[in-house]
């Protein structure tokens, strides 16, 4: 009987820490997720008014309905905004991954430089990065400066106001965590396994499409998932670097918010918006833990 009863005061309090741990967590989630995200929900479910922002206490699908009105560019918009954040997510993906693997093999003061410059870059204010991007991008800003003095361009290029700006604009917020997100996967590889290939008659350009890529797949996914979600939202970049053809879904939800007033449309529209980022990311989970499987 002493052995049972201490064998159950040991299973409490073997469950008790983790429950102690885990509960701040969850309290955490429900605080600044589910619950704020139950409020957009409620919001976007009332009528839709024309002299105030909604109507109180009614249940409506009209903020969803007025997002599918042929007579508006929602429809158009939230397209724009998915072609920008592909667009986006692959020139992330393809920056992240080659400066992660520069990171990866190289070494000493080389590699604690090009960490510190993408650290440098994760911890600026995005204000101050794209403010920033505007004065290097700029037609007398610091590029084009550089390649009219070479003689390399006889006008400068147009590098802002404009789709290119918004790209740089997004790419100069999402590129610093899509590096990590592939180093961190790369640092976990074997070295060795390079130096093999290119000792069997590998060049470089090889042994890293060959050895190092296949294993950073997880890593590129993730950044991939980071790039699409931060992209999807993109408000800053397309708005300051961009012109007012560059309208993605984040524009329009702050003019349907602010300069409309039509709260419920605005809560439908950023309904919309989690959930197609929800989506990403449940499908990421599902190709993350099917690659596992299939390695196992």
């Amino acid at each position: 009987m002493l052995t049972a009863y201490t064998t159950r005061v040991q299973r409490r309090l073997g469950v008790r820490p983790a429950i102690a741990l885990v509960f701040p967590l969850l309290l955490f989630d429900l605080l600044v997720f589910v619950v704020p995200f139950g409020y957009l929900l409620r919001m976007s479910l009332h009528a839709r008014q024309t002299t105030r922002a909604y109507a109180t206490g009614t249940w409506s699908l009209s903020g969803y309905r007025y997002l599918l009105e042929p007579s508006n560019t929602v429809a158009e918009t939230f397209v724009f905004t998915l072609g920008f954040a592909t667009v986006v997510t692959t020139l992330s993906v393809v920056v992240a991954t080659l400066y992660a693997y520069a990171m990866w093999r190289t070494a000493g003061v080389v590699r604690v430089g090009l960490t510190a410059g993408a650290l440098t870059s994760m911890f600026t204010a995005i204000v101050v990065k794209l403010f920033a991007a505007v004065l290097i991008y700029a037609p007398n800003g610091v590029v084009n400066t550089a390649l009219l003095s070479t003689g390399v361009l006889a006008e400068p290029l147009t590098l802002v106001n404009n789709g290119v700006g918004a790209v740089i604009g997004q790419l100069y917020i999402v590129v610093p965590y899509s590096i990590f997100a592939v180093y961190a996967v790369l640092s976990t590889i074997d070295e060795s396994l390079v130096e093999a290939a290119r000792d069997l008659g590998a060049n470089s350009p090889r042994a890293f499409r060959e050895v190092a890529v296949p294993h950073a797949v997880p890593g590129v996914i993730v950044a991939g998932v980071i790039s699409f979600t931060w992209s999807l939202g993109a408000y800053a970049a397309p708005l300051l670097l961009g012109s007012g053809s560059e309208r993605t879904a984040g524009i329009l939800l702050s003019d349907l918010l602010l300069r409309d007033f039509d709260w419920s449309a605005a809560a439908a529209l950023g309904v919309v918006i989690t959930m197609t980022v929800l989506t990403a990311i449940a499908t990421t989970q599902a190709v993350l833990r099917r690659r596992r499987g299939d390695n196992t």
